[in-house]
């Protein structure tokens, strides 16, 4: 028997078990059409399970924003999913909304995209093709290298996150993989890349030029005194 396909087939019953609970529906996103900005700003979340906490902040950034990523590897899937029904009960809308670790297929209405991580990647049993035709749902992986960035890009990926960048809160304990390395990554491929890892408003214009078509930010804006004014900086760095 394969294990790893009764593994996958028992995950894709328990989701579609959890999307019947929650009254999810199925069917393509019409709110995920919306054309990108030429600069993307992505926001995501503390990883903390702090939850009052970023939905409050998610309200006051989500109109300087394109996303904002809901990535809580401590909480379950149907807890990931909990949280964006409350940011669209707040009024964040669907097209903001990025669920880290959904199945495309069945991400239903409560995002517009999807994000995965290199093991989610090597484990998949998807046909991107296949979930182009059925669902408007924007599919990004994170890679660390030009080698992962092309498999991610065979896969099917619409765009990756290539961090960390710069020293980073989130991983004190890594060493940055610089500019050059982005540059490289940026190079390598023709879909969008995301610069991700300790940027700052001061750092969009280096990123920029190592070719990112965007920033993902995480303490630069939740641990900010005022975020959306960081989150307004950072969108007036990308426009200068």
């Amino acid at each position: 028997m394969n294990t790893t396909r009764t593994e996958a087939e028992r995950d894709g019953k328990s989701e579609r078990s959890l999307h019947h609970s929650l009254n999810l529906t199925v069917i393509p996103n019409e709110a995920c059409k919306q054309a990108q900005s030429s600069f993307e700003l992505h926001v995501v979340s503390t990883n903390k399970g702090e939850q009052t906490s970023v939905l409050n902040i998610a309200k006051q950034i989500w109109p300087w924003v394109d996303y904002i990523h809901i990535r809580e590897k401590q909480l379950s899937l149907q807890q990931h999913f909990k949280w964006a029904r409350h940011m669209t009960d707040s009024g964040i809308p669907v097209s903001r909304i990025v669920i880290n670790g959904a199945n495309p297929l069945l991400a239903g209405d409560l995002c517009c995209g999807v994000h995965w991580s290199q093991d989610m990647l090597t484990k998949a049993e998807l046909d991107m093709n296949v979930v182009r035709k059925r669902q408007h749902i924007r599919l990004g992986v994170s890679v660390h290298s030009i080698h992962e960035a092309r498999i991610a890009v065979d896969f099917g990926a619409d765009y990756l996150f290539f961090g960390h960048v710069y020293a980073s809160r989130s991983k004190p304990d890594l060493h940055p993989r610089g500019v050059e390395a982005l540059a490289e990554v940026c190079s390598g491929v023709d879909i969008p890349v995301i610069a991700i890892g300790g940027i700052q408003a001061s750092s969009i214009q280096a990123v920029r030029l190592a070719g990112a078509r965007g920033a993902a930010v995480i303490s630069s804006v939740f641990q900010h005194e005022n975020p959306a004014h960081a989150v307004r900086l950072i969108k007036q760095a990308a426009e200068q």
